[in-house]
């Protein structure tokens, strides 16, 4: 199967995912309201920051060396296995105590939903870990269908427990603990002969996939941070969970056009990592031509019907969203551009750069909203995110034009010959 059916395979399932997520947040929004929403999102912002910070890009560090180095693979894998039980152990105890420590910052989260946010942590990571053994030979149907489990049952808990008139915050949190739970268990079924206990840590294997490893965490974390740090900035400064709930549904549906590209991305760092660099610039530049194609699609139609996504999805109680989703859809557009610059960067093993431009954007981003949410409320934060991802596209677009030697005229809309050679390869 080639790359770009196997791309087709898993974006399709991505949008599968994403048809699922729809009908999962329009049932919270319902039964949770703006302040409930806010809280939730809140605590998950940190949720979603803690494993990326716990675990140093050991994950993404050994998908990279296995793809270089395939004979080892199964020590990278174990090394991997044991290094992660560690630290995520330790990240899932310091989440806890941070949401129990700051309770007036992200509001009482009950004892059970606790042990789910402790239990995320070593979850997502193993989840992690399984989705990157198959992202090795890009196995496109395993990888769709774990997705498709994943998220699907995240939305039958979520159903039932609103069916049966108890789902709050707490439950919300849980959910999205066990979906995360559910792609572990599916990945590791199919992952399992990788295991061999018999391989013992090593401490020169350990320090490999550390080096490369914290190298790619501080790019993969900044993208995080930028994409969380808004939420965590608007609740600090407005001091209510319902302009959070109005910004973050903003947010999720301007997201749209990132999530267009986001089952591909790993997959293209996987090809990455192999491929020559005289062929290098070229596939570069078709990819960049498919996404800037389906970004600006994705980006108008949110732009036309954005207002009845809300009525739609959360109901009018959200439409105080909607200007803020409006400036937020052409930063949404820029930064899927700037995602696909990032991973080509850690893939050849420069991952250092991106963290070097990200940490610029995301300082102009909090700069911008420290300045504009005070006299603005969330558009101003809306404003920070577009200008911060804007920034970010532009040093990105000079090193890669510098390092590449891309020509941005090649890369801004498809072509013939392109969908020609698309067609080809759907029919191969």
């Amino acid at each position: 199967m080639s790359l770009l059916r196997k791309a087709i395979l898993v974006n399709g399932a991505e949008f599968i995912c994403l048809a699922l997520s729809v009908v999962q947040a329009a049932i919270l929004a319902r039964a949770l309201g703006p302040a409930g929403v806010g809280q939730y999102d809140l605590v998950r912002s940190v949720l979603v920051l803690t494993p990326q910070l716990c675990c140093l890009g050991f994950p993404l560090s050994f998908l990279y060396h296995s793809r270089r180095n395939t004979e080892n693979t199964k020590k990278y894998l174990m090394n991997t296995i044991w290094l992660m039980l560690l630290l995520s152990m330790a990240g899932g105890a310091g989440l806890v105590f941070l949401v129990v420590s700051k309770a007036e910052y992200f509001g009482f989260i009950p004892w059970f939903a606790m042990i789910g946010i402790g239990l995320y942590v070593p979850t997502l990571l193993g989840n992690v870990i399984a989705r990157n053994i198959l992202l090795i030979e890009i196995e496109a149907r395993k990888l769709s269908l774990m997705r498709i489990l994943s998220v699907g049952s995240g939305v039958v808990i979520t159903l039932t427990l609103w069916s049966t008139g108890i789902l709050r915050v707490p439950q919300a949190l849980l959910c999205f603990v066990f979906t995360a739970f559910v792609g572990m268990a599916v990945g590791w079924t199919w992952t399992r002969d990788y295991i061999d206990l018999s391989i013992k840590p090593s401490l020169c294997i350990s320090r490999k996939l550390a080096f490369m490893g914290i190298r790619l965490s501080w790019a993969d974390l900044m993208v995080l941070f930028n994409a969380q740090v808004n939420i965590l900035i608007i609740k600090y400064l407005l001091e209510d969970f319902q302009s959070v709930g109005y910004f973050s549904r903003a947010q999720r549906i301007a997201a749209l056009v990132v999530l267009s590209g986001r089952a591909i991305m790993p997959m293209l760092f996987s090809r990455w990592a192999s491929l020559p660099q005289d062929r290098l610039t070229a596939h570069l530049e078709k990819v960049l031509r498919f996404g800037t194609s389906v970004s600006m699609i994705i980006f108008l139609a949110i732009l036309v019907f954005g207002k009845w996504l809300i009525l739609i999805v959360y109901g009018k109680e959200f439409l105080p969203a909607l200007q803020s989703l409006r400036i937020l859809v052409p930063g949404a557009a820029v930064y899927l551009l700037s995602k696909t610059l990032m991973f080509l960067l850690s893939s050849r093993g420069v991952p250092e750069l991106s963290a070097l431009v990200l940490f610029v954007g995301t300082i102009s981003n909090i700069a911008l909203s420290f300045l504009l949410i005070p006299q603005m409320g969330i558009s101003g934060a809306a404003w920070a995110s577009t200008g911060g991802s804007i920034v970010l596209l532009l040093l990105l677009t000079l090193i890669v034009r510098k390092k590449y030697d891309i020509k941005v005229m090649h890369c801004l809309y498809l072509n013939k010959s392109d969908i020609k050679s698309l067609w080809k390869s759907l029919l191969s």
